[in-house]
């Protein structure tokens, strides 16, 4: 078994009209592009909701992970490749987004949070809807706070840090982080 494995994405020579003007803008203003977890389950919600927030404060905005894995020719995604430094917002110690980032973005630019490794809270749920609607809000918005500190402090979001770094590990109790 190798260590990567391929995935074919059918071309396009399509853009979203409105991720090339964001794309453009955003890179003339040189704002860090920040993308999540958009995964089904109440950790990837949390990750998505934390990414929101965060795109919110000065500096930062949105990214579409969609155009960047799929439409590489496209503005936003250049924007993307170009700016010095990507947030990623993971949901759990998988990394899915920040793995498939990595082969795109050079590394060194990379900021990869695993959100669940700040709130430790969910690890044993998948529905979103398991967690009450506020409860989700208010648990992103204390991940979003600790983050954009952590950013301004240029304090680092080491992998092997991450307190739920290995809550994915099947050698590890279905506990961690529960």
């Amino acid at each position: 078994m190798t260590d990567t494995f391929t995935l074919e994405v059918t071309k396009t020579d399509k853009v979203c009209a409105a991720g090339e003007k964001f794309g453009r803008k955003s890179q003339e203003e040189n704002l860090t592009p920040v993308f999540s977890c958009e995964g089904g389950c109440i950790k990837g919600e949390i990750a998505r909701q934390t990414a929101n927030l965060i795109a919110k404060a000065d500096g930062y905005a949105r990214a579409c992970h969609g155009e960047l894995f799929s439409v590489p020719h496209s503005d936003l995604a250049k924007w993307i490749r170009q700016a010095e430094k990507v947030v990623v917002i993971d949901g759990c110690s998988l990394f899915c987004h920040s793995r498939m980032a990595d082969k795109i973005i050079d590394k060194d630019k990379l900021v990869v949070i695993d959100s669940l490794s700040i709130h430790q809270k969910y690890a044993n749920l998948m529905d979103v809807d398991d967690v009450p609607e506020e409860e989700r809000r208010q648990t992103a918005e204390e991940v979003a706070n600790i983050i954009l500190s952590n950013l301004k402090e240029g304090i680092s979001f080491e992998k092997s840090d991450q307190a739920c770094s290995e809550c994915c590990n099947p050698q590890v109790s279905n506990d961690c982080c529960s």
